[in-house]
């Protein structure tokens, strides 16, 4: 999202992401929506799912855009997350074809919205409103090497660097000890060379990770959408979310931290939005959160990092209020695998191993992949019930 060229291109890897998840946001897209796609194995894909249990998004082609432009109706261009390049790819297709389509400006203010400095400011923010409770301390960020290592010099513990502009458990630097290794400096230049700066925080001793999701209307107006959990591995990155009830979701944590906190921290965070986020934005926005141990209590960090796009906890509300039965659990997950046709294979096992059982439009048990998956595909968006 921060990337200043509408003409930048991603990574190899993430261009291929692209290709292969196409489809995903169908799943958490709203009946009479379209989602475009420039993917040839959909009918096939569409044609195995079962047949009560079928996404009411409509896939749109760039062939079909091409065919019918003329035939379709005004839409609102809502992408995953706001992005230059993503907006002139829209904009592209409307001047090309004569798309109906309103398309969201790109605002220059986005690119400090994103940064870990506003979430940072947000942490603040909290801590003010809840002065009784305790939070850990707000990240420090950092310019030069070493003010890094004239800080970790004068402080004990275990900490952990982050790029600004970075989420889902990528972009960090897990430090040992208080003092830089020579492999520690190198990354660390590399990263200020190109962002700038770094934030330092104290590594905690996490009990759960989870989100509180919500919707900004960009007229001040923050609307609390649901509690998502997830899990990450132990170097912080994104492996899946739990799909489950609401009441469950609450009760897995409130079996932490009590009822009384979380309810005070999501009415604080809105809060905090509303001020920083509330006219400056329109759409979801995902805050992650964690339960840590201190001194033989749980407590919750309330501002790890700020998503300002439709996030996976979003899409696990979704995907199981839509899809899913009021008694069932699961795991929303994203598979990669780097070796052609491992995932095709993985895939193929998945679905032979725990076949979808369903009732009334809803999923009870098994596997199902959300996008299609060939021997080409690295990519796998899917659920498992239980």
């Amino acid at each position: 999202m921060w990337q200043e060229s509408e003409h930048y291109t991603p990574p190899a890897n993430v261009r291929k992401m692209t290709k292969d998840l196409a489809f995903f946001p169908a799943w958490y897209a709203e009946k009479g929506d379209y989602v475009f796609v420039d993917e040839e194995t959909l009918n096939p894909f569409l044609s195995q799912l079962p047949v009560t249990i079928q996404p009411v998004a409509l896939p749109l082609t760039r062939k079909e855009i091409k065919e019918k432009a003329s035939l379709l109706p005004p839409m609102e261009v809502c992408p995953w997350g706001m992005s230059r390049p993503v907006i002139y790819l829209f904009n592209q297709l409307k001047q090309k074809y004569g798309l109906p389509l309103n398309i969201p400006p790109w605002k220059d203010e986005y690119t400090w919205l994103i940064n870990r400095r506003t979430a940072a400011g947000c942490l603040t923010d909290i801590q003010r409103q809840l002065p009784e409770m305790t939070f850990p301390t707000a990240p420090v960020f950092f310019s030069e090497t070493e003010e890094i290592e004239t800080y970790l010099h004068r402080h004990t513990g275990s900490f952990v660097l982050k790029t600004p502009y970075s989420s889902s458990g990528r972009g960090l630097l897990w430090l040992e000890g208080n003092r830089l290794n020579d492999n520690d400096r190198r990354r660390i230049k590399r990263i200020l060379q190109k962002q700038k700066t770094l934030s330092l925080e104290r590594v905690l001793d996490k009990e759960l990770d989870f989100a509180l999701e919500f919707y900004s209307d960009g007229k001040g107006n923050i609307r609390y959408e649901g509690i998502s959990l997830f899990n990450t591995n132990s170097r912080g990155a994104y492996q899946g979310n739990k799909l489950q009830a609401q009441s469950a979701l609450r009760e897995r944590l409130s079996a932490c931290v009590g009822e009384e906190e979380p309810n005070n921290i999501r009415q604080a965070v809105a809060h905090a939005l509303s001020h920083t986020f509330g006219i400056r934005h329109t759409g979801y926005i995902g805050v992650d959160m964690l339960v840590y141990k201190e001194n033989e209590s749980f407590r919750i960090h309330p501002c790890v990092e700020i998503n300002l796009r439709y996030t996976m906890g979003m899409a696990a509300i979704r995907i199981f209020e839509n899809y899913f039965d009021k008694n069932a659990t699961g795991l929303l997950h994203i598979l990669y695998e780097k070796e052609t046709g491992r995932a095709y294979e993985q895939h193929r096992r998945m679905e032979k191993t725990y076949p979808p059982i369903h009732e009334n439009g809803k999923l009870q048990k098994g596997y199902l992949s959300l996008c299609p998956v060939t021997e080409d595909t690295n990519y796998i968006a899917y659920i498992l019930a239980t």
